[in-house]
């Protein structure tokens, strides 16, 4: 399947330090079929260099359009702010993977995997990361866990991230086309 011209982009971003992968991926929604699809993606062996992670970012950011990258701060702080002092800080978007996040995204990814709302281009990569993770029902819904401790997941972390932003139909509120006086309408008009 041929990707749309010109989408808006939703990006992931998961880092692993010291023995576990990075990845990073890039989801849009198709107006026309409504299925949100994996744009692009890569996977970063250990030990990562992170700046690597970052440029991949930046090339995606200055090639595309991106309306979110979504990364946790306490993974990749210093390289985000360069990112934001270069002029990406509307885009970047930073979301603290703990628990109610990550039960959102898993809950998310499951419920579109289910739906047949995704479309994941076949890549071994991303296969082999799928094939070693589990979801776990908790008291709160369900959660993305590694089910073999030394296999890595984070491509299926990044695709969550990515895929969560694409279905939250945000794109419109960050990207620079977007002008709150002029897309806003009072709740008062509506009545």
């Amino acid at each position: 399947m041929p990707h749309i011209k010109n989408p808006i982009l939703h990006l992931g971003v998961d880092i692993g330090y010291r023995r576990d992968t990075s990845a990073v991926a890039a989801f849009y929604r198709n107006p026309e079929t409504n299925k949100h699809v994996l744009f692009c993606h890569r996977i970063w062996e250990p030990p990562v260099h992170i700046p690597a992670v970052t440029d991949y970012v930046r090339m995606i950011l200055k090639a595309e359009r991106v309306a979110t990258v979504n990364f946790d701060p306490h993974q990749w702080a210093a390289e985000s702010q360069k990112l934001t002092e270069e002029g990406y800080g509307r885009e970047m978007r930073e979301i603290t993977q703990t628990g109610s996040f990550m039960i959102g995204i898993g809950t998310n990814l499951s419920i579109m995997l289910q739906r047949d709302d995704v479309v994941i281009y076949r890549d071994p990569e991303i296969y082999n990361h799928f094939s070693v993770c589990a979801v776990r029902s908790t008291e709160s819904g369900p959660r993305i866990v590694k089910s073999a401790q030394a296999k890595p997941i984070d491509v299926v972390i990044a695709i969550a991230m990515a895929l969560w932003s694409s279905t939250q139909d945000i794109a419109h509120t960050v990207h620079p086309a977007f002008d709150e006086a002029t897309h806003t309408v009072d709740l008062m008009e509506l009545v």
